[in-house]
């Protein structure tokens, strides 16, 4: 894996989502523009010093520019997780947006336990091809936390602090390949709080009509929000 060239193309990624040209964030970080498009195309490396002035330009965190590769991190070992995420570091996450009406896709990356029941996870939130998912619309930092009967996710995404995104992941105890999940949040099209049925998955998922009318509000869920007056997932 060519490092130089993942990083380069997540910087020219988010470059072109702030609209900026090669030649402006050249000046911003006091480098040739010849200098920066090699820095892209992962011709050249780049010191620590410049990554961190590359990001501050591009308003994203560091963390949104490294390549973190899979192979390096351990999953979960058996007996110490709840079956469901067991020996899994890696979910992927769908859920379908009425306001686009399409399905959006989001990655889940589980890190290694920082205490006792407790994971860093970043989430990769509407992405377009699952190859390169780390260039993606919004990315979330926070943990995985496990309980007995229940698992939950809060998240802060990197590019507006008041977006704190949660995730409640009821019976992690019963293994499956897939699991319905209850997310909520701050939606910034418009901006507005919002709460979301999304399934998260071992593996990827065919983007069928089938798998797109099991990712809408069915009518049980509509008789039980009816029937409790909130939105539940069981």
């Amino acid at each position: 894996m060519n490092v130089a060239k993942e990083i380069g193309a997540k910087i020219r990624h988010y470059r072109k989502m702030k609209h900026m040209t090669v030649e402006q964030l050249a000046a911003a970080v006091c480098k040739s523009k010849s200098c920066v498009s090699k820095y892209e195309s992962g011709q050249i490396t780049m010191d620590v010093a410049t990554l961190y002035e590359i990001a501050q330009t591009l308003d994203v965190k560091v963390t949104q520019l490294l390549y973190l590769p899979l192979a390096a991190r351990s999953g979960m070992p058996a007996g110490t997780v709840p079956a469901f995420f067991s020996g899994v570091n890696h979910l992927y996450m769908y859920y379908y947006d009425g306001r686009k009406n399409r399905i959006n896709r989001s990655v889940i990356d589980i890190f290694s336990e920082v205490e006792p029941g407790v994971y860093q996870v970043h989430v990769y939130m509407n992405v377009n091809e699952f190859v390169r998912y780390q260039l993606c619309e919004n990315l979330y930092d926070g943990y995985l936390t496990h309980y007995d009967a229940f698992s939950t996710l809060i998240l802060e995404n990197q590019s507006m602090e008041m977006d704190n995104y949660q995730m409640g992941i009821p019976s992690p105890y019963m293994n499956a390949g897939t699991k319905w999940a209850l997310a909520f949040g701050i939606s910034s099209r418009p901006l507005m709080p919002t709460s979301t049925k999304v399934l998260l998955s071992k593996t990827i998922q065919k983007e069928t009509p089938e798998f797109e009318k099991e990712l809408r509000l069915s009518k049980e869920d509509i008789r039980l929000m009816k029937q409790y007056n909130m939105l539940t997932i069981l």
